[in-house]
C-alpha cells in the first residue's frame, strides 16, 4: 500500500468524501472542489491510470 499525497485550496469535508471516491470510480460528475480533487487521485491510484506527476495522484 502506497500514500496518496493530493493538494488542495480547502480541507475536503469528511463526509462527502465516500460519495464522491464512489463517484470518480464510477466516472461520474461531481461538482468541482477539494472533494473532487482527492476522489479522482484515489481512483486514478486504484484503476492505475496514472497522468503524470502533475495529476496528484503520487
Amino acid at each position: 500500500m502506497t500514500d496518496i499525497h493530493v493538494t488542495v485550496d480547502a480541507p475536503p469535508e469528511p463526509g462527502l468524501l465516500r460519495a464522491a471516491i464512489e463517484a470518480a470510480l464510477a466516472g461520474r460528475a461531481w461538482p468541482d472542489g477539494p472533494e473532487a480533487t482527492v476522489a479522482r487521485a484515489v481512483a486514478e491510484h486504484v484503476t492505475g491510470d496514472h497522468h503524470g506527476p502533475g495529476s496528484g495522484s503520487c
